[in-house]
C-alpha cells in the first residue's frame, strides 16, 4: 500500500470513529479497511453497541475493547487474531459474536461468562475441542463451529436448552454425547462431513427437530428403535454419502439416501399434513434475535443481503442456509437510511482508494 493511500485510509478510519463518538452512534462499521492495529480512539466509543471489525488484518485484540460494555454485536472474523483477552467475559451484554477465520486454535473458558450470548460463530479457527464452559451460555440460540478439528463435543453443551441452530459440519467428529436429547429446542442440526459411525439416535428425541444433516459420515445402519412419528416438524434426515446408502436399508419418506429428494408418496398421513415448512412457516424464518437476516425466500431480492458473503453451502441447499451464513453482516436490515448511505460512502472511498496508485502514476507524469 502506498504511503498516500495508507495516510488517507487511516485518517478516514479515525474520522468514522470521531463521528461515532460525536453523534453517539450505536453502530460502527470498520470492516474491510485493512486495519492492522485497532486505533486507541475506538476504546472511547462507549455508546457503540454494534461493532464490525471483520475482514481486516488485525493480529491482536487489546484488553481495552472489553471496556465497551454496551456492545451487543462484535464481529472479528477474517482477521489474523491469535488470542482473545481473558477479560472478554466482561462483555455481559454481548448477544452476537463472530470470531471465525482466525488462527485462534483454542476457545478460552471465559467465553462461558458471556451470559447474554445468543449467536456464536467460530468457524475455521483450528479448534480441537470446545471448552465445557460453553454449557453456561443459557441463552445461546445459534452455534457454528464448522471447518475445525473437533472429534466430539462436551456433554455440558447439551445443557443448552435454547439452542436451535447447531452447525458442526466439516470436522472430525466420531462420537456425540448420549444426552443430545437434552437440547430440547434443536431445530437444525448440521453434522455433515464428519466421521460418525453410529446414527445419533438421541437427536431424534428433540421434539422441535426439522433438519438433521448426516451426509458424508460413516453410518452403516439406522438404530433398531428408529422412529420419527412424534417429530411433527421434521422435514428431512440427510444420509447421502454414507455406507448405509450402498447397503440394504429401509425406505422412509423423510430420509434422503440419494440425490433425489424424499417424498411423502406412500405416506398419506404426511401428505395430508403438508410439509413442515408450510405447516410452520415461522420455524423456517431465520433466527430473529441472532442472525437478523430475511428468510431464504426473501433474501434473493434484497440488494443488501445479496452483497453479503455467504458460504457455498448456503446456496447449495435452501433448507440449510440459516446454518451456513458465515458473514458478519448481522442486523443488516435494521440499519437506518443514514447508516446505509454512510456505508455506501465508505465503499466508494475504498474503491477510490484502490485506484489511487494507478491514478498517481498519471499525476506524476502530467506537465
Amino acid at each position: 500500500m502506498s504511503a498516500i493511500l495508507k495516510f488517507i485510509r487511516e485518517n478516514h478510519i479515525l474520522a468514522l470513529i470521531e463521528q461515532a463518538i460525536v453523534k453517539r452512534k450505536s453502530r460502527l462499521s470498520l470492516n474491510a479497511f485493512e486495519i492492522t492495529e485497532i486505533p486507541d480512539l475506538l476504546y472511547t466509543c462507549f455508546e457503540v453497541q454494534h461493532l464490525y471489525l471483520h475482514k481486516n488484518k488485525i493480529t491482536t485484540i487489546p484488553v481495552q475493547i472489553t471496556e465497551l460494555l454496551n456492545l451487543t454485536t462484535l464481529t472479528l472474523d477474517y482477521n489474523n487474531i491469535k488470542s482473545l483477552p481473558s477479560e472478554i467475559g466482561n462483555l455481559k451484554n454481548l448477544v452476537n459474536l463472530n470470531i471465525s477465520y482466525n488462527p485462534l486454535n483454542v476457545l478460552i473458558p471465559e467465553i462461558g461468562e458471556l451470559e447474554n450470548l445468543e449467536a456464536f460463530w467460530c468457524n475455521r479457527i483450528g479448534l480441537r475441542e470446545i471448552p465445557k464452559e460453553i454449557g453456561k451460555l443459557e441463552k445461546l440460540d445459534t452455534f457454528g463451529a464448522r471447518g475445525n478439528e473437533l472429534k466430539t463435543i462436551p456433554e455440558e453443551m447439551t445443557r443448552l436448552t435454547k439452542l436451535r441452530w447447531l452447525t458442526l459440519e466439516n470436522n472430525e467428529i466420531e462420537t456425540l454425547p448420549a444426552t443430545m436429547d437434552s437440547m430440547v429446542a434443536l431445530v437444525h442440526c448440521n453434522l455433515r462431513n464428519n466421521r460418525l459411525r453410529e446414527f445419533p439416535g438421541s437427536v431424534l428425541k428433540c421434539a422441535e427437530l426439522m433438519y438433521l444433516q448426516l451426509n458424508n459420515n460413516q453410518i452403516s445402519a439406522l438404530p433398531e428403535d428408529f422412529d420419527t412419528s412424534f417429530l411433527a416438524d421434521l422435514e428431512m434426515i440427510d444420509l447421502r454419502l454414507n455406507p448405509i446408502c450402498e447397503l440394504s436399508h429401509p425406505d422412509h419418506p423423510l430420509v434422503r439416501y440419494t440425490e433425489e429428494l424424499p417424498t411423502t408418496e406412500g405416506a398419506p398421513e404426511l401428505a395430508s399434513q403438508g410439509s413442515a415448512s408450510s405447516r410452520h412457516p415461522q420455524n423456517l424464518a431465520v433466527n430473529g434475535t441472532a442472525l437478523r437476516i430475511p428468510p431464504a425466500n426473501q433474501r434473493h431480492n434484497d440488494p443488501i443481503v445479496l452483497d453479503m458473503d455467504l458460504d457455498a453451502s448456503s446456496i447449495e441447499s435452501s433448507e440449510d442456509w440459516e446454518n451456513s451464513v458465515n458473514s458478519s453482516e448481522l442486523d443488516v436490515q435494521y440499519q437506518s437510511e443514514d447508516e446505509r448511505a454512510e456505508n455506501e460512502i465508505a465503499r466508494t472511498f475504498q474503491a477510490v482508494g484502490a485506484a489511487l496508485p494507478e491514478l498517481s502514476r498519471y499525476a506524476s507524469t502530467a506537465s
